[in-house]
């Protein structure tokens, strides 16, 4: 939908709410938002007042507030979380303010406000940890302990509750170096000096000694050989170890073995344990065999995603289940997990093991869903009949306040601030509900936020707004002049952009098939396209032709769609690294590529093509046979790969 179609609509859904709106006060929002963005309090205080009785007044005012709140009067934020309570600048406002009373020690404001909160913040949490501990709750101290046991980043405000736990003797030097290997394992070494000092100055590591680990690993550890062991030069040889395991897993390990005397057999097997996990991460060939010197050292659930990973690759199906067995609840709940180790314990011999786990997974409607009911033979063919919302789910959708702001700020282009709003709008909504809030996101254009809201459906679907069909002509003209298939080109697309013909990525994709600049230049020039200009990228017919255009020469070069697709969104040089020496199954290369963004974009681009598939052809392809078999690398197609952008 053009945008002035976009503005009558939502103006439409404003004037049914009793309201209107000028364009002049409509610029005034604007202003609003860019004075808040400058500190420009002047201004911000005058647009304000003239915005008060706009639809969307709650902004300037909030952030006239968020401005000054560390002077704000508490009866004035107060007034402003009760007046705007409908929608999420109240649980904002409060989050922020938290802060403040935290950082400054008003703890009985603190303890007045922090029940209301709605949302999850880490600092936030550990002001509350420490309000607690100031009231002398014996769990906070304990709570304080597991989060710093967590080995996780913590903000400024957890050192405090950090602090606490060891004054009560909860935490000491062991729960220290504990906190101090996981942060280095995870190169958070900004944390691990802030947990190092809190040791006795005789166990702190040196902090050049650090600096000198992580700029040059290979040399350090060279260099160390002739060093008195203790504590802390074992966490900074296992630390350099793992650096340099990321880019040289071989030098990594010979470097480890003639530490292990030093190190000690637990020490040493849990060095094994980082850098099987680098190596796996670059499909090493001895990652699987790191993992076995890792032998009974306790893995991190990353570690053990990429101990299956490897197994996987290396068709270890023993290795695969065992993986999978000791991961946590929470990650081996995760689809993926049930899935490979229902195939897993079916290459074993325990088929009805295996069919327990594929029957409810076969329910779920993605990627390892679809592979689950192909597996046992219970694929159901997609319902594409339309579905209309009842009027009465409309009128409902329509009168939610934060509704009627999300099109609002969508008309002025304040995206950011529009999505938040539709996202509370629709929390805890039911299916209808969503179904109605998806047809009023497409009716107003917003097709990313129809397809968004129709995913979430648990029992009542309409496949017809999970998977539209907008801009048919420019694709069947792209597809046919390219020799593409229609539903890829859907589906890349549905997983690119939601159909949003304006979206621009952070580093600057733009469109329906979000084209970077240098490749948009390279394909204006291959098609060609003359004179190009980069706004051409915002015109869908134009932006489709050359995403097809591009898709084609990746594939053509690949020789693979699994690959062209891995391909199109990490580059083809790093999709033809990832093959391996032999052939691998289409679905054990896309679960074992690297990026997790990648990883996760591949899966959901062909669950896409195989819904626009049946779609457009009314023929349920099968979704193995559309992943295939990724050929073994033969280097063949190198130079080809080189030359693409």
């Amino acid at each position: 939908m053009a945008l002035t179609s976009f503005k009558i609509f939502a103006s439409s859904l404003l004037l049914a709410a009793g309201t209107a709106a000028g364009a002049g006060v409509d610029a005034d929002i604007v202003a609003a938002r860019e004075a808040f963005r400058a500190g420009n309090a002047k201004a911000l205080e005058s647009l304000r007042t003239r915005t008060a009785g706009h639809p969307l007044a709650s902004y300037p005012a909030y952030w006239q507030l968020a401005a000054t709140l560390e002077r704000a009067a508490p009866e004035d934020i107060h007034a402003f979380l009760a007046k705007h309570a409908d929608g999420p600048l109240a649980d904002t406002l409060r989050r922020d303010w938290l802060k403040v009373l935290g950082n400054s020690g008003q703890w009985d404001l603190f303890r007045a406000e922090h029940p209301a909160l709605l949302s999850e913040d880490a600092e936030v949490a550990c002001h509350a940890l420490q309000s607690r501990i100031l009231q002398d709750d014996p769990e906070a101290h304990k709570e304080a302990r597991a989060l710093f046991l967590a080995g996780r980043e913590a903000p400024a405000a957890c050192t405090a509750p950090f602090e606490a736990a060891a004054a009560r003797r909860l935490v000491g030097s062991p729960e220290i170096w504990e906190r101090v290997r996981k942060l280095l394992a995870a190169n958070l070494q900004k944390d691990a000096r802030r947990a190092n000092a809190m040791l006795p100055a005789r166990e702190q590591f040196n902090e050049k000694s650090l600096e000198r680990a992580a700029a040059d690993p290979s040399k350090y550890l060279a260099g160390e050989k002739s060093r008195i062991p203790t504590r802390a030069t074992h966490e900074l040889l296992l630390f350099a170890v793992g650096r340099l395991a990321r880019s040289k897993p071989d030098e990594a390990a010979a470097h480890l073995e003639a530490h292990a005397a030093v190190l000690g057999a637990d020490d040493t097997r849990y060095g094994y344990g980082q850098i099987a996990f680098a190596a796996a991460q670059s499909h090493h060939p001895r990652a699987l065999a790191w993992y076995e010197r890792a032998a009974e050292a306790p893995l991190t659930d990353a570690q053990l995603a990429w101990k299956a990973r490897s197994a996987l690759r290396a068709g270890d199906w023993a290795a695969v289940r065992g993986a999978i067995n000791v991961m946590s609840p929470e990650e081996a709940r995760d689809p993926a997990w049930r899935y490979w180790l229902a195939r897993g314990l079916a290459e074993g011999g325990s088929r009805e093991a295996s069919a327990a786990i594929l029957g409810p997974l076969a329910r779920e409607r993605h990627f390892y869903g679809l592979l689950a009911a192909e597996d046992i033979g219970r694929v159901e063919k997609p319902d594409w009949t339309a579905n209309p919302p009842a009027e009465e789910d409309l009128a409902r959708l329509r009168a939610i306040p934060s509704i009627q702001r999300a099109f609002a700020l969508y008309r002025l282009e304040l995206n950011a601030e529009a999505f938040r709003e539709w996202v509370f709008g629709l929390k805890n909504m039911d299916d209808r509900g969503l179904l109605a809030a998806s047809q009023l996101a497409a009716e107003a254009g917003l097709i990313d936020r129809s397809i968004g809201t129709a995913d979430r459906t648990l029992v009542r679907h309409d496949f017809t707004r999970r998977y539209p069909i907008p801009h048919r002509e420019a694709l069947i003209s792209a597809a046919q002049q390219f020799g593409v298939d229609e539903s890829m080109v859907y589906a890349l697309i549905r997983q690119e952009s939601r159909f949003n013909v304006s979206i621009k990525s952070r580093v600057g994709a733009t469109g329906l098939m979000q084209l970077m600049p240098a490749t948009a230049r390279w394909v204006a020039k291959q098609i060609p396209i003359d004179p190009y200009r980069p706004a051409l990228l915002t015109d869908p017919q134009t932006n489709v032709a050359m995403g097809t255009y591009y898709f084609r020469r990746v594939l053509t070069d690949l020789g693979d769609p699994i690959l062209a697709t891995a391909g199109y969104n990490a580059g083809p040089g790093r999709a033809r690294r990832w093959q391996d020496a032999k052939p691998l199954e289409g679905a054990i290369y896309a679960e074992s590529i690297p990026f997790n963004e990648t990883r996760d974009y591949v899966k959901k681009v062909m669950a896409n093509a195989w819904f626009y598939r049946h779609r457009l052809t009314g023929q349920a392809a099968s979704l193995r046979q559309l992943m295939g078999t990724i050929p073994g690398r033969d280097g063949g197609n190198a130079a080809a790969v080189a030359a693409l952008p």
